[in-house]
């Protein structure tokens, strides 16, 4: 049963992650991709810390594919803090920006910045949102997450935090 229920650990992680991405931009209103590495990291310590008693350490195979679902957790952890993104941010943003681009009130541009934002899809949004860098740094999040569950240096530091072995 634990093999089943151990890969948990890395979607909580992952979440976790794209929560504090999404709040970090909120918080700061700089997108900084950067931060989107820290799902990775999230991820993979998540994934190792419910996964390092449920799995042999000389089990090669098996951690690939753990490592792997680290990977594709990472994913979901990047768009989980670009959907967020857009739920938390976008309405304040895009007043902002009329308010500088065609000299409005706080009043004026909030209604239009509501307005379409109900009018786009959340995918639109997201994508129009999304920088190159983004895609990089998601990038990065995905190999960083795969890279520390699949490593066998801190697969053993884990290992001795948790002490179950």
């Amino acid at each position: 049963m634990k093999i089943v229920t151990a890969p948990f650990g890395g979607l909580v992680g992952a979440v976790l992650g794209g929560i504090l991405w999404a709040k970090y931009i909120q918080w700061t209103g700089s997108t900084f991709g950067f931060i989107a590495v820290c799902i990775g990291a999230f991820t993979g310590i998540g994934m190792l810390l419910t996964c390092v008693n449920a799995i042999d350490a000389d089990e090669k195979m098996h951690w690939l594919l753990v490592s792997i679902g680290a990977a594709i957790f990472a994913v979901i952890g990047f768009f989980v803090g670009k959907y967020l993104d857009v739920h938390w941010n976008a309405i304040t943003q895009l007043t902002e920006q009329y308010m500088q681009e065609q000299n409005l009130t706080e009043e004026q541009a909030k209604p239009i910045a509501e307005t379409i934002f109900s009018g786009s899809s959340k995918f639109e949004l997201m994508k129009n949102r999304m920088e190159w860098f983004d895609l990089i740094f998601g990038t990065t999040a995905v190999i960083v997450a795969f890279y520390i569950t699949f490593n066998p240096r801190i697969r053993k530091i884990i290992n001795k935090l948790v002490g179950n072995r």
